[in-house]
């Protein structure tokens, strides 16, 4: 049984990876993408996780951790990786190009807590593209990618 990571102050639910994380950067397109210090999957991310809160207030941890601690959150990677590009401010403030290199997985359990969470809310949620993020350029965080049209948006292939 995967352990209850519990909401963070930003709304957002994370699964952390016991993996190592890559060892140092790269250099891509003239741009240096730093390695990410710790591996995650964001299972919730902050614009759902408020509305799970004014929805739920004190009760969210006892409605949605049920649900969590009942599904196998084995994660498979994929080895399919895609960059990650849009315009947002980054880490030093100024607006501009921020991109990411992640890692798609296979990780069956979303969806059924997506269904989980959906039924909380009295709607069908969109199951956000299962990813864990290795690489980060200007944006230490990420990008975030909520869903699948964002990903078509902002995505495009690269070798592994």
């Amino acid at each position: 049984m995967t352990t209850w990571p519990g909401w963070s102050n930003d709304n957002t639910l994370v699964l952390p990876l016991d993996e190592t994380p890559p060892a140092k950067g790269f250099d891509l397109d003239g741009r240096h993408f730093d390695a990410k210090k710790e591996l995650h999957v964001t299972l919730v991310g902050r614009e759902l996780g408020a509305e799970l809160r004014r929805a739920l207030g004190d009760r969210l941890d006892v409605a949605t951790r049920p649900a969590f601690e009942a599904l196998d959150w084995t994660v498979a990677r994929t080895g399919e990786r895609r960059l990650i590009e849009r315009t947002d401010t980054a880490d030093e403030g100024k607006p501009g190009n921020v991109a990411s290199v992640i890692e798609f997985v296979d990780l069956p359990a979303l969806d059924w807590y997506y269904r989980w969470l959906g039924d909380l809310l009295g709607r069908q949620l969109a199951v956000p593209p299962a990813h864990v993020t290795l690489y980060t350029h200007r944006k230490a965080k990420g990008i975030g990618i909520a869903t699948c049209s964002q990903l078509k948006a902002w995505g495009r292939s690269i070798p592994a």
